[in-house]
């Protein structure tokens, strides 16, 4: 019986896209490291810096790294340059040793007009037909050194092309990955947003080498006793969003005013107008949409709630809402009401500037009223600076005491965290004054205090002098 060798390509174009959100509907290749158990060697030896003085070398083994800590695959990095296009021509099929690097073309053919990097896969047929896929022995990987590159987080800028979400995106395809024409995913067929694996990219490779599959819907805790769902598309990052899901009100569920109830919570990065409809045709239907704080307590100028206002006895809330954390709720009009509904909902961003009130502090340094459980921020060359470092600062209203984390994340800040209180008069309080440099993982920040009602600051900046970058600022209600 013969072996036969069959190459694959796979392209990632640069267009803008509308992405609608079904639960976990990867696309499998059929094709995996079935000899190597789920691991792959890739020699990263790629030369030069991007202008954010971030190495493409770095970028690249973070993205590995995603794909490693998250998945049962595998990602093995050598520092060392290996071309990606030896015995890559004409009816060649590699070298079986995987290696990247930029390149004009793609080993001698033209790179598509809107095509930004590849990953070339060639393995060893399952059967003779080829039909079944293949055991991939090797997956170059070129990006394409004629368009404009740089390493950075959040949404898409203009005239630069974020290396790291792209090399995510074609370690996908080096893992065995298909692109994903319909889910919220990093293997989606067109450049997004997106800048971090979901859970269809991750339930997609656990899929192929018998990793834990997540459920569509993950349940938080909550200092209510009441569990909130968040389903797979529960971060919301696209200009245009649309979202549906179905359930059931059951006796087992938690109750308000003897009427059961359903949460689940979405996060919105930007300011929007949503409409979200709620139908039923077992129960009238009642519907709850509130915005959240930092400490789960509702915010009283977005608390909205509607029984009738769609058609026939549908609910419907139409909002322009403030970036945040908000809950949507599924109850009922009559007392212990149960039965099937669904609900949709579309989510359009309003293009405007960051819309949180800020004000001149006593200490030269301006803060950003920003209620929301996820602040996501840059330290910038025209941020205050102390020391030499730069600082940007968040005030919160803590309504209750409630035990609190608070983690400072970022991929190019070795990052410092600061919480204090303050009093009237803006004076602060001695009495709680906390700092960290590194008690999250890696170079990353995180403070765990019992807070009581009050006004308190947060401040990012950095440990060394001069770093800029983008951060995450998360804050999470500990619930045990």
């Amino acid at each position: 019986m013969g072996i036969l060798i069959q190459l694959k390509f796979k392209f990632l174009p640069l267009v803008l896209l509308l992405i609608s959100s079904p639960v976990f509907a990867f696309e499998l290749s059929s094709n995996s490291w079935f000899s190597t158990s789920g691991q792959a060697t890739i020699r990263v030896g790629i030369s030069g810096t991007a202008p954010s003085g971030i190495s493409w070398n770095d970028s690249f083994k973070r993205a590995m790294d995603s794909w490693s800590n998250l998945t049962a695959f595998q990602f093995v990095s050598e520092d060392v340059f290996h071309d990606p296009c030896i015995m890559r021509g004409a009816d060649e099929f590699g070298d079986s040793v995987t290696g990247v690097d930029f390149g004009a073309d793609i080993c001698g053919r033209e790179f598509g007009s809107s095509t930004l990097a590849v990953t070339l896969t060639t393995g060893v047929c399952f059967n003779p037909q080829c039909t079944n896929g293949f055991d991939i022995t090797d997956a170059d990987i070129i990006f394409s050194s004629s368009e404009s590159w740089d390493v950075y987080d959040g949404d898409r800028r203009s005239g630069a092309i974020d290396f790291g979400r792209v090399a995510l995106h074609e370690l996908g395809h080096a893992i065995g990955l298909r692109h994903e024409n319909q889910a919220n995913a990093v293997m989606q067929p067109l450049v997004s947003d997106l800048h971090s694996l979901t859970d269809d990219d991750i339930n997609g490779a656990n899929t192929i080498y018998g990793g834990e599959i997540t459920d569509e819907r993950v349940f938080l805790d909550t200092i209510h006793n009441i569990s909130v769902r968040l389903p797979s598309s529960t971060s919301i990052t696209q200009a245009d969003f649309s979202d549906g899901l179905s359930g059931s009100l059951t006796a087992l569920d938690p109750s308000i005013d003897n009427k059961f109830v359903d949460l689940y919570q979405y996060t919105f990065d930007s300011d929007s107008s949503i409409d979200l409809t709620l139908s039923s045709e077992l129960f009238d239907v009642f519907l709850y949409l509130v915005r959240i704080d930092a400490t789960q307590q509702p915010i009283a100028e977005y608390f909205f709630v509607d029984d009738n206002s769609g058609v026939g006895s549908d609910a419907r809330i139409t909002e322009s809402l403030q970036a945040g954390t908000y809950w949507i709720g599924v109850s009922s009009v009559d007392t212990a009401a149960a039965g099937s509904y669904s609900f949709t909902f579309t989510a359009n961003r309003i293009p405007t500037q960051r819309s949180f009130a800020t004000f001149d502090s006593r200490f030269g340094v301006g803060v950003e009223i920003n209620p929301n459980p996820r602040i996501q921020g840059e330290l910038a060359l025209s941020d205050f600076a102390l020391d030499g470092k730069f600082v940007d600062l968040y005030q919160i209203e803590v309504g209750a005491t409630a035990d609190l984390r608070f983690d400072l994340t970022s991929t190019t800040v070795n990052t410092v965290l600061i919480l204090t209180r303050i009093l009237p008069e803006q004076e602060l309080d001695s009495t709680l004054f906390l700092q960290d440099d590194d008690g999250g993982n890696l170079n990353n920040a995180r403070i765990n205090q019992t807070l009581t009602p009050g006004t308190y600051w947060i401040a990012a900046t950095s440990f060394e002098g001069n770093e800029t970058g983008s951060y995450e600022i998360n804050m999470s209600v500990n619930t045990q």
